[in-house]
């Protein structure tokens, strides 16, 4: 007599991303959803909307960048990486110092999938 199991993948989506509840003979599977990877960023020379746009345009024109947002007032810029890419910090420094900034600080805030730390 043959068996026709499903296929782990197919147990797990059906049964909400158990895979262990799908069958015992079935190899474990982690379906793991890799979140994005977000960087807080403390620059200095950032004084007007302009100084924002300007910051915008050139760090979403650098790959694996998804979003980019600015706090003026305190300086910050927070830039969320496409899932499961890992930004360079040697790329946003250089990206950031190209336009004339100065960048005193990068850190990777804490994600379910990354834990935080201090990047430079």
């Amino acid at each position: 007599m043959t068996r026709f199991l499903p296929s782990a993948l197919i147990a797990a989506a059906l049964l909400g991303g158990n895979a262990a509840l799908a069958c015992s003979l079935c190899p474990p599977v982690a379906l793991a959803t890799a979140s994005p990877s977000v960087y807080r960023i403390a620059v200095n020379g950032m004084v007007c909307s302009f100084c924002a746009q300007g910051i915008e345009k050139r760090l979403k024109a650098v790959a694996g960048i998804e979003a980019v947002r600015i706090d003026l007032s305190k300086g910050m810029v927070e830039v969320t990486a496409r899932s499961g890419v890992s930004l360079d910090a040697t790329t946003l420094k250089k990206t950031l110092r190209d336009a004339g900034y100065d960048v005193r600080r990068i850190d990777r805030v804490a994600t379910s999938a990354a834990p935080a730390g201090k990047l430079n």
